[in-house]
């Protein structure tokens, strides 16, 4: 039985590797479309919160690099309008959300929830 050297086909895997998960480098424009489809997918939820009082939330939040998660959402009191259970509920809806495909970048994010009559 003979011994190969396996380093080639190490690296051919590892090079492999890396070009199928490159990094995302987004403009500001299609991170902020890409972060607005993704609080989208909880938007009934969302709705849910207001009941039927009409209010605005704002809320605040970092879209990890590495992860793609909303982290750290935080109500803009002096913005919003909503009573504080609305505002806990909208930040329990998106927080921990995550980007199919990450960033190379942090992302902040302001985005306002609004119910009117």
């Amino acid at each position: 039985m003979t011994k190969t050297n396996r380093l080639p086909q190490l690296i051919t895997c590892g090079a492999l590797a890396l070009m199928t998960s490159a990094c995302i480098a987004r403009g500001p424009d299609d991170y902020r479309q890409v972060t607005r489809s993704l609080v989208d997918t909880k938007q009934a939820e969302i709705e849910s919160c207001f009941g039927e009082q009409p209010a605005s939330v704002v809320v605040t939040f970092t879209v990890e690099k590495k992860t793609g998660k909303i982290s750290n959402p935080t109500i803009d009191s002096a913005k919003s309008d909503a009573p504080d259970e609305v505002g806990e509920c909208v930040v329990a809806k998106i927080d921990g959300l995550a980007l199919a495909q990450p960033d190379m970048r942090d992302g902040a994010a302001t985005f306002t929830w609004k119910l009117s009559n």
